[in-house]
């Protein structure tokens, strides 16, 4: 098979095949236009029809650059898509130029009005829309709306009220249905405490410098009754505001008998119960002393409403405060023409026996105030042994219009804590670790150990083991943060 001449050789083959035959000959022409175009050297990709002055006749000439790299033409095909499609004359035997896919271009968007990474500008929001806002944040959670208010400076000023203007009486701004679990929350600072709302699940971390030095006990209203531990002055405190009233010291109640006890006065002084009973009005349960008594902010001294009634739980509800006798559920009446006293709100369904260390417990489920009934016996069907003997429980509905309790079937879906102090009700659907219709115990040792410490599901009357693994460093439920909240509070 005979051999291909090279690209140059061809090149040079069709250049000089261009030349028609009565064109003077290569020695015979002197113009230099005819020299150029036969000159290899001269051979490109571009030319022109010109005019040979010399014969007339029309030739084709070459541009006299210089011809570019191999390597100048692919970085020119590169970045120039329309390069590889040029006016080229085709070189037979010649590398053909790589052919080049294009990524396909995305549609062109319009531009984002305000771009990644910067919030909008809601200060010009207006008077009317951000005040209907802060109305409805208020009279839904204390908490949003203080939030609210914190953003800028126009929100603020279209809140209708500052918080900071009112006192700590004040109910719009109590935070309903936060309570102060007893974990501290990791922060660079000290007294930061961790709050739960048990209607929605959020929780929020909030620093309470006044908490040194004070044991703390929380009351239905979110607020938090301390007590100096030096100086026994009682203050009530909102967390969220930080508004805070001071109270007489709490010493004003002991008697000689208490002081005959040799027990420490902080221990003597301890809370056990306290929450509204009134507009204005403060009642404390202090259970060492067997004392209940009431006081108004700026009142030099405390008002004994009862002394030496055994009373277990004690809670506000709906503006009053309640407590339980061995023989009945009790209310603190207060009024301009008699003094503070207990009256009588609901007969329980029988006496309760200190001996077998009988309980009832009061708490607030839907705006609706139940009792739980924990009974020891010694045989029954319905019976829980949890290592302090038999127990028996039943739920009442207080019926105040009737002055008596009403039995129900289940907690309406509920799951409710109780404690020897506090009681708190939760619904499964915000916690759904939590199982419904179900009564878990607290930490205190009356009712049972940590280790032991089983939920008691009152629709089919079974129980079930509930353990915690204390010595692991993973996180805990939130079971047992609610148990060791109704446990009761100190410092």
């Amino acid at each position: 098979m005979p051999k291909l001449a090279s690209s140059a050789t061809q090149a040079k083959l069709i250049t000089y095949g261009q030349v028609k035959k009565d064109c003077p000959p290569r020695s015979g022409s002197s113009h230099p236009m005819c020299r150029g175009i036969r000159d290899p050297r001269a051979c490109s990709t571009t030319r022109t029809a010109l005019s040979c002055p010399g014969c007339g006749t029309k030739r084709r000439a070459a541009s006299q650059a210089r011809a570019p790299s191999r390597r100048a033409k692919r970085r020119r095909t590169l970045h120039d898509p329309a390069a590889c499609h040029g006016s080229s004359i085709p070189i037979w035997g010649a590398k053909r130029a790589r052919s080049v896919l294009l990524p396909a271009q995305p549609p062109r968007l319009e531009p984002d009005p305000v771009p990644l990474g910067h919030c909008r500008d809601r200060t010009d929001l207006g008077a009317g829309p951000a005040g209907l806002i802060a109305e409805r944040l208020l009279a839904d959670d204390v908490a949003d709306y203080i939030s609210f208010r914190a953003v800028c400076r126009p929100w603020r000023l279209c809140c209708p009220t500052d918080p900071r203007a009112h006192g700590v009486l004040d109910r719009r701004f109590h935070p309903r249905h936060w309570i102060m679990l007893r974990e501290t929350c990791r922060a660079p600072t000290p007294y930061w405490r961790r709050f739960m709302n048990v209607s929605t699940g959020r929780c929020r971390d909030v620093r309470i410098p006044l908490l040194r030095g004070h044991d703390a006990f929380p009351t239905t209203e979110g607020l938090l009754v301390l007590v100096d531990r030096a100086t026994f002055v009682v203050r009530l405190l909102n967390p969220f505001t930080r508004h805070a009233a001071e109270l007489p010291p709490a010493t004003t109640l002991l008697t000689l008998r208490d002081l005959d006890l040799r027990i420490p006065v902080i221990k003597l002084l301890r809370v056990t119960g306290a929450g509204l009973a009134g507009e204005s009005t403060i009642a404390v349960h202090f259970r060492s002393i067997e004392t209940v008594a009431v006081v108004k902010p700026g009142d030099a001294h405390w008002t004994v409403v009862d002394r030496g009634t055994w009373i277990r739980p004690a809670m506000s509800f709906a503006g009053r405060f309640y407590c339980a006798t061995s023989n009945a559920v009790m209310v603190v009446e207060t009024s301009a023409d008699h003094p503070p006293r207990l009256a009588l709100a609901a007969e329980l369904a029988s006496p309760l026996s200190r001996m077998m260390m009988d309980t009832v417990h009061l708490v607030d489920i839907e705006g609706k105030l139940m009792l739980v009934d924990q009974r020891f016996v010694s045989n029954n069907s319905r019976q829980f042994v949890n290592g302090h003997g038999s127990r028996t429980y039943t739920v009442y509905r207080v019926d105040l219009d009737a002055r008596k309790i009403v039995p129900v079937r289940g907690l309406g879906g509920h799951a409710v804590f109780i404690g020897l102090k506090l009681a708190v009700a939760v619904s499964p659907s915000v916690f759904p670790s939590i199982s419904a219709d179900a009564i878990y115990l607290g930490f205190d040792s009356l009712f049972t150990g940590r280790l032991n410490n089983s939920p008691i599901h009152l629709i089919d009357v079974t129980s079930e083991p509930r353990e915690f693994n204390y010595r692991s460093y993973g996180p805990l439920g939130v079971d047992y943060h609610l148990s060791k909240f109704v446990e009761g509070h100190r410092s």
